[in-house]
C-alpha cells in the first residue's frame, strides 16, 4: 500500500465509533439501534439489546449518528469520483437503492461513504447505495 493510499481515509465510520450509539439502518428495511463495539474494514460489530450482533458494510442502507460524531475533514479521490471534496458543503438529495432518500449538506467524504448533516445529526452512506445524487445548491 502506498502512502497516498493510506493517508486517505477510505470510510467516515471507522474505530472512532467504537463505544458510541448508532442508528443502522440495513438494505432489507431493518433498523438497529445500539452501541459500536469494533469496526473493520468489511463488518461492523455492534450490542443490540444486549446481543452481540456484526453487520457486513454491504448491507448498510445508511447510518444516523450525532452531528459531532462525524469526524474531522473529509478528503476523497479526486479524480475517482465526481462526488468529490469540490462538492462538500453542497445542499443534495441522495436516491437509495431502497427508492428512500437522504438529503443534507455534504460534511465529510471517503472512497466508500459520504457524511451528509441534517438538522442536528448525520447520515453515513455507503456509496453502494447510491442511485444517484442530485445537486440542489453548491
Amino acid at each position: 500500500m502506498s502512502h497516498y493510499q493510506r493517508r486517505r481515509p477510505i470510510t467516515v465510520l471507522d474505530s472512532r465509533f467504537e463505544g458510541r450509539s448508532l442508528e443502522l439502518y440495513t438494505l432489507d428495511g431493518e433498523k438497529l439501534l445500539g452501541l459500536v463495539d469494533e469496526v473493520s474494514q468489511n463488518e461492523i460489530g455492534m450490542l443490540v439489546e444486549g446481543s452481540p450482533v456484526i453487520i457486513p458494510r454491504s448491507s448498510i442502507l445508511y447510518i444516523a449518528t450525532g452531528l459531532s460524531d462525524i469526524h474531522g475533514h473529509g478528503e476523497c479521490c479526486e479524480s475517482e469520483y465526481v462526488l468529490d471534496e469540490d462538492l462538500i458543503g453542497s445542499e443534495v438529495s441522495v436516491k437509495l437503492v431502497n427508492g428512500g432518500e437522504v438529503s443534507g449538506r455534504v460534511m465529510k467524504l471517503t472512497r466508500s461513504e459520504i457524511g451528509i448533516v441534517q438538522g442536528n445529526r448525520a447520515v453515513i452512506v455507503p456509496r453502494t447505495s447510491i442511485i444517484y445524487v442530485k445537486i440542489l445548491r453548491r
